[in-house]
């Protein structure tokens, strides 16, 4: 049960595959580069990223990456940035796309993190904001004196409460007929 309120050992969303998330990716980081010395004109540079080299080339506001130019761009602040192919200016270019986060559509694990139940979040955010305990289907006190939005706040309680029902239920639904579905094949 523990684990339908998000509080399985994996965190992660099962819909998004781990390649998909930034801290999981090798990249390139313009700001690193710059301080090392790589992106100034004439600069040649060899990185290892893990098993696989890179050989990086400066050329003026361009940036051979194993031959592939990459653009350069240069803020007030001497600050070097690379520019994606699709136009945008970023920090990082990700391995071996050498291309931007949006390019490459990736995401944050963090945004991904106690998705498991819809809803569950703002429930226990709600719960909080007036007082009660964050735990969901527990009392809910009684209104104080200084609290003007109590009466909407938990009415979306109760409906985001019955929605929680609904999902349990289907995920119960769902539980029943693998075990039926096991039985029958004698896996269970």
């Amino acid at each position: 049960m523990a684990g339908c309120f998000g509080l399985a050992e994996d965190h992660c969303h099962v819909r998004v595959p781990p390649h998909r998330f930034v801290e999981n990716r090798s990249r390139l980081d313009s700001f690193w580069l710059s301080r090392q010395g790589a992106l100034v004109k004439g600069a040649e540079t060899e990185v290892q990223v893990g098993p696989v080299g890179y050989r990086l080339a400066a050329r003026g506001l361009n940036l051979l990456v194993n031959g592939v130019p990459i653009g350069l761009d240069e803020t007030d602040w001497n600050l070097r940035w690379f520019v994606c192919a699709c136009g945008r200016r970023c920090r990082f270019l990700y391995l071996p796309e050498l291309a931007c986060r949006r390019c490459c559509k990736l995401d944050w694990s963090s945004r991904h993190q106690h998705c498991s139940v819809p809803g569950l979040a703002r429930l226990k955010w709600l719960r909080q904001r007036i007082g009660a305990d964050p735990k969901p289907f527990t009392p809910i006190p009684r209104r104080q004196r200084h609290h003007l939005r109590y009466n909407r706040i938990v009415d979306d309680i109760r409906t985001l409460e019955a929605q929680l029902v609904g999902h349990l239920t289907e995920l119960n639904r769902v539980l029943e007929r693998r075990i039926r579905v096991r039985k029958a094949k004698g896996e269970w």
